[in-house]
């Protein structure tokens, strides 16, 4: 096979995946639209259903979207306590912390070895070599391994550091682009660097400042 065949392989393999990536993307900026419009609606017809109820569905539904990867999570959060006040801050902020959860466990259970052939059968290479490798290392030797491995400058915030980087990625704006609050958690689940109270206690601490702040806001 020719070196511009190969090339033009991999062109073809990374536009795949960045149109799937975009696909991705919008899919998610319109789950967080449409259900932003209907909370907006849930909120108009309260009077005629019932409340309770209404409100439970809708909790469902966000925990259910903000474990998914690439769906704006945060955004939901904020368009519950945008249309039900503070009133919904501390269900918002355990539904979240319910969410992120709910994807660190699945990363925990994905099959490490099945995911690098998956992603070895589809050209990504790289990938599948370091989740091979991952797979062979414990805790320790994962931490060993991005010791001896990770850029300088990127060591402190994935070796020294990663709790702290966990809870600024959770807080960055438009995160969507990097997975989201579920993407996140869902690859921090997989890479096992973490524990499970270790990721309660991050999150717990990340999601809180902005049903912290809607509480605060509701007092003066």
């Amino acid at each position: 096979m020719s070196a511009s065949v190969t090339r033009t392989r991999r062109w073809i393999r990374l536009g795949m995946l960045l149109v799937f990536y975009g696909c991705l993307l919008m899919g998610g900026r319109w789950l967080g639209m449409a259900i932003e419009q209907h909370l907006k609606l849930t909120a108009i017809a309260q009077a005629g259903m019932p409340y309770l109820g209404a409100v439970a569905a809708v909790v469902v539904l966000y925990v259910v979207l903000t474990a998914i990867p690439f769906v704006p999570g945060t955004e939901i959060g904020v368009a519950l306590l945008m249309v039900f006040g503070a009133r919904m801050a501390g269900i918002v902020y355990l539904a979240t912390i319910a969410a992120l959860t709910l994807s660190f466990v699945l990363g925990r259970l994905i099959p490490e070895r099945r995911l690098a052939a998956w992603l070895g059968r589809r050209g990504l290479v790289r990938a599948a070599a370091l989740m091979e490798t991952f797979e062979k290392l414990g805790p320790e030797g994962r931490d060993r391994y991005l010791t001896q491995t990770t850029p300088r400058w990127l060591k402190p915030w994935l070796v020294e550091h990663r709790r702290l980087t966990l809870i600024v990625l959770i807080n960055l704006p438009g995160n969507t682009l990097v997975g989201g609050g579920g993407g996140i958690a869902l690859v921090t689940g997989m890479s096992r660097l973490i524990s499970l109270p270790q990721f309660l206690v991050c999150t717990a601490l990340a999601v809180a400042p902005v049903p912290l702040a809607v509480v605060l806001a509701s007092w003066w």
